[in-house]
């Protein structure tokens, strides 16, 4: 025989998912509901959003990847070839695709705070790059190919352990934003991209500024804060005819020495020009 399952409710402690009971002699049988399994219709609703996405990035050339806690790149993001932004910042990624040079099209790649310790050199590959960020890792060194990336305009390796720079840097020619504070640094290259306008190398353990660092014409900014400088070469103060901001807070280096430097009043007098514009 057969009644409704708030009949049986009061007596027995069945499934409430059950919609009748079946009684056969002195057991009780239940019968489910014959309803979608929730396995299958969450599975349908993960790949209708998978697929939303993937369309949204090849709609918008902007691959968005942040905070999803991902240790890889999936293949798929690195198959829209149109893509113009990859950013994959606050996840887990220990390491990057070869493959990453498919996106052929890229000028933006931000992968802050990560756990990379180094980069493919196929990377460098990618020459449509204007922006390079890769704050908050764990890269030790940067791949001397860098400096195929003839479109790259800022770079930006903060909060590494790097303990050198490559000397394939200065090749970079369109280069404007170098910073790489807060790692190991010992000494910086001695050419620099030619076109810079900021270099920002505070928080490491230099000693010393090379003189060939006067041949950087378009230098507006040099950040050395909380190094070990105790000098200044002229060539700098001279050669820099755009330079109006250093900074040498938390440096051995004294004012009186640095102003003791024959090309200080040079530099002084573009510093005061700028900051005294109306």
């Amino acid at each position: 025989s057969w009644f409704p399952m708030g009949i049986c409710q009061s007596c027995c402690d069945q499934d409430v998912n059950s919609r009748y009971v079946k009684q056969t002699g002195t057991e009780l049988a239940t019968v489910p509901q014959t309803t979608a399994p929730k396995q299958q219709t969450a599975v349908v609703t993960g790949t209708k959003a998978k697929e939303r996405r993937e369309n949204g990035w090849r709609a918008t050339g902007i691959i968005g990847l942040r905070d999803q806690q991902i240790k890889e790149l999936p293949q798929s993001a690195l198959q829209v070839a149109t893509a113009t932004v990859l950013d994959a910042s606050n996840n887990r990624l220990k390491a990057l695709p070869d493959n990453l040079s498919d996106l052929a099209a890229l000028q933006r790649l931000v992968l802050v705070n990560n756990l990379l310790v180094s980069l493919p050199a196929s990377l460098c590959r990618i020459t449509t790059l204007k922006l390079l960020n890769l704050d908050t890792n764990r890269l030790t060194e940067l791949p001397e190919e860098l400096g195929g990336l003839a479109a790259l305009e800022k770079l930006s390796v903060n909060g590494n352990q790097l303990t050198r720079l490559p000397a394939t840097l200065g090749r970079l020619p369109a280069l404007k934003l170098l910073s790489a504070s807060s790692n190991q640094l010992a000494a910086l290259p001695a050419e620099l991209p030619p076109a810079l306008e900021e270099l920002d190398v505070s928080f490491n353990a230099i000693a010393a500024i090379p003189p060939s660092l006067g041949s950087l014409q378009k230098l507006k900014i040099l950040n050395l804060d909380t190094n070990k400088v105790c000098d200044v070469p002229a060539e700098v103060l001279e050669g820099c005819a755009a330079l109006h901001t250093l900074s040498l807070h938390a440096n051995p280096i004294t004012p009186d020495t640095l102003q003791d430097n024959p090309a200080f009043q040079a530099f002084e007098a573009r510093r005061q020009q700028k900051y005294n514009k109306v």
